[in-house]
């Protein structure tokens, strides 16, 4: 089979303006002689920027002297050359140097107009994004054929990655690109292929911007938590914590409510009125943990989804009882005696040591025992009741010869405890 070469390749200008032809010329020759080539076809092939191979865009036909000229308009600028298929006995071909010679661009302005979208729409919903692209031609908008284009959308939350979509515009210039709008994100589009714009391109770069749309979720709590028993004060020290999980339906699956806000409510016991508390912000993936209010006595509590733009209410089906309790303490307790009477004062609290008071205790009630000296058995003798600040006293006819005691019964959320033997 005998070689082929593609002689004296050349452009007839090294910038390409926009539907303006452009004339290649050369010629076909054989061995090393360099024999002209008749009546053979030669293409003329353009490797389109930001892609790998070369495509043809026009062919002609060599002449008697093996000379070609092929006049052609391209779709853009990049790397250009002539190309020999080969023939019967002839060898494949293409000019020098084969990677091909780099015709730049005139620029002309584009646009890109956008058809509508809804601004919110059920999660799961498909949504269109359609539109023109138009580049200005001697003062002129008219439509742009096989651009590149590169649709973005930006979730509502940086923990999730941007995705693309990748389309072309048609000889009308429309475009267009249907997707399931799952989660509130921002839409736009772009003269890139896959981010990225390259110079060799007639349009200039242009960027449209759908906006935000809200995907709107149903959403349902679950795995919600609390302790079933705490005391007080610690948990005051340590944190009293709700956690659980909200989820909401993309439109085919639950996934978990990104950063989307609840609600705490409790109700005491023998009540029918719900009370807010505190509330919190999911992580990334659904999961809340965060301080619940303490509220003494037994409680059932639950969460609530805060409703958004997005997001649609719900109320954690499992309702959480939670009892927290009140650990007492006798701040003092003292006696004085009489020979014919005695009388027993002091403070009990809820408190030592500057811990957070939680109640007064004012209201609940006292027991006072004695025991007769040399006796190891108390004897219940009166009940009295706690006043202000804490504060209490019993008069008794008992004076010498007894030991006295008070007792603060468990009563409600509060414990019991007992004072020193005076």
């Amino acid at each position: 089979m005998q070689s082929t070469t593609i002689e004296n390749f050349a452009s007839s200008v090294d910038t390409v303006a926009y539907q303006q032809p452009v004339t290649f010329t050369g010629e076909l020759a054989e061995g090393s002689a360099r024999t002209p080539v008749p009546d053979e076809p030669v293409e003329i092939q353009i490797q389109p920027p930001g892609q790998g191979g070369f495509v043809p865009v026009a062919t002609g036909t060599t002449g008697a002297d093996g000379q070609f000229t092929i006049t052609t308009t391209l779709p853009s600028g990049g790397y250009v050359r002539a190309a020999f298929a080969g023939d019967t006995g002839l060898a494949p071909a293409y000019s020098n140097p084969a990677y091909g010679v780099l015709l730049g661009v005139t620029h002309v302005p584009s646009l890109l107009v956008l058809d509508p979208v809804p601004s919110s729409v059920p999660a799961g919903t498909p949504v269109t994004f359609s539109g023109t692209m138009q580049v200005q031609v001697n003062g002129t908008w008219q439509p742009f054929e096989g651009a590149p284009l590169t649709f973005t959308m930006e979730p509502y939350t940086s923990s999730q990655p941007n995705a693309r979509y990748v389309t072309t515009t048609d000889a009308d210039g429309r475009f267009t690109l249907t997707e399931p709008e799952s989660e509130t994100s921002d839409w736009s589009v772009s003269t890139t292929l896959n981010g990225t714009y390259w110079e060799d391109w007639f349009p200039y770069y242009a960027r449209a911007y759908y906006g935000w749309i809200d995907g709107v979720s149903h959403t349902r709590v679950t795995g919600f938590s609390l302790p079933a028993k705490e005391e007080a004060h610690y948990a005051w020290a340590n944190g009293l914590y709700a956690t659980g999980t909200v989820e909401r339906w993309n439109g085919s699956s639950w996934v978990g409510l990104a950063y989307g806000f609840v609600q705490f409510y409790y109700r005491p016991k023998g009540s029918t009125t719900w009370h807010k508390d505190g509330g919190a912000q999911t992580g990334a993936s659904g999961y809340f943990h965060s301080l619940a209010g303490i509220h003494l006595g037994t409680a059932n509590w639950q969460v609530r989804v805060s409703p958004a733009a997005d997001t649609l209410t719900s109320t954690s089906t499992n309702t959480v009882t939670s009892a927290i309790t009140d650990r007492t303490h006798f701040a003092s307790a003292y006696i004085t005696r009489r020979s014919s009477w005695s009388s027993v004062s002091g403070q009990v609290t809820d408190w030592y040591n500057g811990q957070v008071s939680f109640s007064s205790l004012r209201g609940l009630t006292l027991h006072l025992y004695y025991r007769p000296k040399g006796s190891t058995t108390w004897h219940y003798y009166k009940t009295g009741t706690v006043g202000s600040n804490g504060f209490f006293h019993f008069s008794e006819a008992k004076s010498h010869g007894y030991y006295f005691k008070v007792v603060l019964p468990a009563q409600g959320p509060f414990l019991s405890c007992t004072s020193p033997t005076r």
